[in-house]
């Protein structure tokens, strides 16, 4: 989403903070980049870039990532419309979710829905929110994209074949990433985004890990 960062908030900053002064997921990018390069230390090659997609537009907080089928998916209905495709959001970490979630729960930010952190197919790789739905929606639905509807006009999830199941693969990075810096203080490592992986997440700064 696009907002605005309190000049107050600096990188040892907890999650927490973000929620409070910022409204855009750019806030916890530091974080979100050691999140998304411990995936690739579990499962090497799991996501492919899409910034190299011609005619694709994508913003500032936009991690370049989907999964390979979807990237393809998403390539075939741009050249087939042969227009600039405006990407809001393609792959976002469990943290950046947590943000949109929290503002989603709290009336902020203009967050019109938001799944709960750990279940987003933006977290698989196999979502993206774009600008000019109604453009887009014929010559995605056609790769195999199906819109979310009005509740979420922006978004759309990639249901074609070929996928591979990465449900929890950022909340395992995250998790791991935290037991790294915090031997005294560790948690399960099971993908699954619980309570205690939501107590240390907003506790974790928005910067990054010392350790990353």
């Amino acid at each position: 989403p696009t907002g605005t960062i309190s000049d107050a908030l600096g990188a040892n900053d907890p999650v927490s903070l973000a929620v409070a002064q910022s409204c855009t997921t750019t806030s916890v990018k530091g974080l979100s980049t050691q999140i998304v390069d411990e995936i690739e230390c579990i499962k090497p090659g799991s996501f492919d870039r899409i910034d190299n997609i011609p005619k694709a537009s994508l913003g500032a907080a936009v991690f370049p990532f989907l999964q390979t089928p979807a990237k393809k998916a998403l390539a075939a209905a741009i050249a087939a419309r042969s227009a600039t495709m405006t990407i809001n959001s393609a792959f976002r970490t469990v943290a950046q979710q947590y943000l949109l979630y929290a503002w989603y729960k709290s009336g902020r930010c203009g967050i019109g829905l938001a799944a709960t952190p750990g279940t987003s197919n933006h977290e698989q790789g196999l979502a993206v929110d774009i600008q000019d739905n109604g453009g887009w929606n014929s010559h995605l639905s056609k790769q195999g994209f199906k819109w979310l509807g009005s509740s979420d006009p922006v978004h759309f999830d990639y249901a074609g074949g070929g996928t591979v199941n990465w449900s929890g693969l950022d909340v395992e990075a995250f998790q791991r990433l935290w037991n790294r810096n915090h031997p005294s203080d560790t948690i399960a490592v099971d993908g699954d985004y619980g309570p205690d992986t939501e107590k240390r997440l907003v506790k974790s700064p928005i910067g990054g890990f010392p350790i990353g």
